[in-house]
């Protein structure tokens, strides 16, 4: 049997010192060797391997000294935040403010919903404020309160009060700021009796007809205008004061209420833009035949019913500026469909939508899907003011890169677009010709378009 032997100690220290002078030489040659390199971040440990540059440049903790990382912008067709609802907006107002079946079936929406400046816009220093359910002025210098929007042939009625020293008017075709109302515009006064041109006068061009009672301070009257083509035609308390035809050639302008002197405020102010008609239609000729997977056909009425989807019927003349008026009723429960104008021709949809979808959450304010007459994805409805099951007669006026939009006679959206301009609505500002397209959404979708007019703002 063999022991193990014990070394003696001379000669173990000896190796002892022998290895540990060796250790010392290979550190010390190592540190020479790379005394320039920042040493690793992870343990020496020999268990460990040292992370490589690659390793450490992603695990290392990011400095205060270091630039924020970018954010990544949005895409180009994503939806709006939802906003927290505006205290402002009275939704019991607005459904009191929408019209009757028999006005929104020809046409007329109100330019003024009651409790805001949406659809105006004051181009002097006037006061114009809202008070009491009226627009009032009665400081500042002489100037407008315009429509956002322009209008070209149109039927307007309105109620206004004065007082003894007011000299106030409705402008009519008006550039923002005129400058000659026997030439620019059409200035339907509201002033005095001695004065050249009494209310129901149209100034510079035609005074009242003498069989006009004159209006009381004091008291709500109305005016009533039409404005077809050159023909201008006026009426005060139902009694017509004025007929004209105009030589000059204006064809669009805005709608403009005027302070000038005294106290002076508006109420009921409605619009009824004259349009042509598409539908109710004997054929289908004005259209390119369904796209994707939708079916149109029409009723014994003219009516057009568009089922299914995706997929969309597309009217084939181009417009621009112009005034769109439809009406809609949807079949069956949570339709979402839309009118999309200014599209690439041709192509699926590219363009802007104006939303037809009347679902909402808790509140009218809180729509499911942006709520009819939403400018999908770039402005939603400030309330849903329509109901599944029942007709909704939508209003959108396209004038430059400004988009209005009225439901059932009360406007819901003002949305300029300010991006960049681009072929395509979905990426950018269109301002050109494009064509309009009606939408089917689902497979589920069924609705029904009674009617679909359009007016073009030359």
């Amino acid at each position: 049997m063999v022991r193990n032997r014990k070394r003696p100690a001379s000669k173990f220290l000896s190796r002892l010192y022998s290895r540990k002078l060796l250790v010392f030489t290979t550190l010390f040659v190592g540190f020479l060797l790379g005394c320039n390199k920042p040493l690793p971040a992870t343990s020496t440990s020999p268990d460990q391997p040292v992370a490589t540059d690659e390793q450490q440049e992603k695990n290392k903790e990011p400095s205060k000294t270091e630039p924020a990382k970018q954010v990544v912008a949005p895409k180009a067709d994503a939806k709006p935040e939802e906003l927290p609802l505006d205290p402002n907006v009275s939704v019991e107002g607005l459904l009191a403010n929408r019209l009757s079946p028999d006005d929104l079936a020809v046409g007329w929406i109100r330019l003024f919903d009651g409790q805001s400046l949406m659809g105006w816009k004051n181009t002097g220093n006037a006061n114009w404020k809202v008070e009491d359910g009226t627009l009032l002025a009665n400081a500042g210098d002489p100037g407008l309160l315009c429509t956002s929007v322009r209008f070209s042939d149109f039927e307007l009625t309105l109620e206004y009060k004065g007082t003894d020293t007011t000299n106030s008017g409705v402008f009519l075709r008006t550039p923002n700021v005129p400058t000659d109302p026997a030439k620019d515009c059409y200035e339907l006064n509201i002033a005095p009796v001695e004065n050249p041109f009494p209310t129901g006068s149209l100034v510079g061009r035609v005074k009242v007809s003498e069989q006009v009672d004159e209006p009381e301070s004091g008291e709500w009257h109305t005016l009533h205008a039409l404005v077809d083509r050159e023909k201008i035609q006026v009426w005060v308390n139902g009694q017509q004061s004025v007929e004209y035809t105009d030589t000059n050639g204006l064809t669009n302008g805005f709608i403009g209420l005027q302070f000038r002197e005294g106290t002076i405020r508006f109420r009921n102010i409605r619009v009824r833009p004259i349009t042509y008609g598409i539908l109710p239609a004997k054929n289908l000729s004005d259209f390119n035949a369904p796209a994707g997977n939708v079916t149109a056909e029409l009723d014994s009425n003219g009516s057009l019913l568009l089922t299914g989807g995706k997929g969309h019927l597309e009217l084939l003349q181009p417009h621009a500026n112009c005034c769109i008026q439809l009406s809609a009723q949807t079949l069956a429960e949570n339709v979402n469909s839309g009118l999309f104008f200014r599209c690439i021709p041709g192509e699926d949809m590219n363009g802007y939508e104006c939303q037809i979808h009347h679902g909402f959450k808790e509140d009218r304010r809180r729509p499911v899907d942006a709520g009819s007459g939403a400018i999908f994805r770039r402005a939603n409805a400030k309330a849903v003011l329509s109901d599944e099951n029942e007709k909704a007669y939508i209003t959108v006026i396209a004038d430059g890169p400004l988009l209005s939009t009225w439901v059932n006679g009360v406007q819901v959206v003002e949305w300029t677009d300010t991006r960049a301009p681009n072929e395509n609505p979905r990426k950018g500002l269109r301002t050109e010709a494009g064509t309009m397209m009606l939408q089917g959404h689902d497979p589920g979708c069924k609705i029904r378009f009674d009617s679909l007019s359009i007016c073009p703002l030359p």
